[in-house]
């Protein structure tokens, strides 16, 4: 590997690494420090924009991940941040009783996250958000009876072509939680579970590591309002992570 190649890999390794320790304003200004290739790539911008968003700059990460999209085309990764950066922005705008912009906010958080389901249909991550805020909608999206199947079906999919792991089952009971299904969110909390106490159990044979953190979907993290479901389950919040993806969020 040469010395280009080198630096180019310890560069995005000090990038994550600023990441892993919530150095926001480190990974602005280490952009600003990378040669124009490296710092227009995908990784670089997507990052870029989530440190932005979290160091309150959503307007400057909703530039960046529209300027990614229009030259490189939609993902689900790219649209699952924008969908983020709008989410914050509307609770924002809740918060300080400015109704007509946050409105309008939700309404971006929940095409953004829509539009990053489309862009990979395997991805079932932004689409429970995409229901999740439509529910919370008022009035509720009138879409989100038929996208939850729709997602569901994608995480069920998911969870028979490989190895499930806890956040796939979480996504399942969330879904089942806004459906009101009863039945369903009781299999997945059951299936939930077991996979924590099996990665417990790797995790103390030193085959794999633990770490915590609590919350239903990555973006949400909210049982349904109304929801039928026995208040233990609704309320329920196992010790598990999902695996980092390049979003963070």
């Amino acid at each position: 590997m040469s010395r280009t190649r080198l630096f180019k890999h310890a560069l995005i390794d000090l990038f994550l690494s600023y990441r892993a320790v919530k150095g926001w304003n480190e990974m602005i200004a280490l952009v600003g420090k990378m040669s124009r290739p490296l710092a227009e790539t995908v990784i670089v911008q997507e990052q870029l924009a989530l440190a932005l968003n979290r160091a309150g700059k959503g307007e400057e990460a909703e530039k960046v991940l529209l300027d990614l999209i229009e030259r490189r085309g939609p993902s689900s990764e790219t649209y699952g941040i924008l969908g983020r950066v709008y989410k914050d922005r509307w609770e924002a705008a809740k918060k300080a009783g400015s109704t007509v912009l946050a409105r309008g906010l939700l309404d971006k958080a929940i095409t953004a996250y829509l539009k990053g389901f489309e862009a990979d249909w395997r991805d079932a991550y932004p689409g429970v958000n995409a229901v999740t805020l439509m529910m919370l909608r008022e009035p509720p999206d009138s879409r989100k009876d038929e996208l939850v199947s729709i997602v569901a079906y994608a995480v069920k999919r998911r969870i028979a072509s490989g190895k499930p792991d806890y956040w796939d089952y979480a996504t399942l009971l969330e879904l089942a939680l806004i459906a009101n299904d009863e039945a369903a969110a009781g299999d997945a909390l059951g299936d939930a579970l077991a996979s924590v106490r099996f990665a417990s159990r790797r995790s103390r044979r030193g085959r794999g590591r633990r770490t915590t953190t609590t919350g239903f979907s990555r973006h949400c993290g909210r049982p349904p309002t109304g929801s039928r479901i026995p208040v233990a389950v609704a309320k329920w919040r196992p010790e598990a992570k999902r695996p980092q993806r390049s979003n963070g969020c």
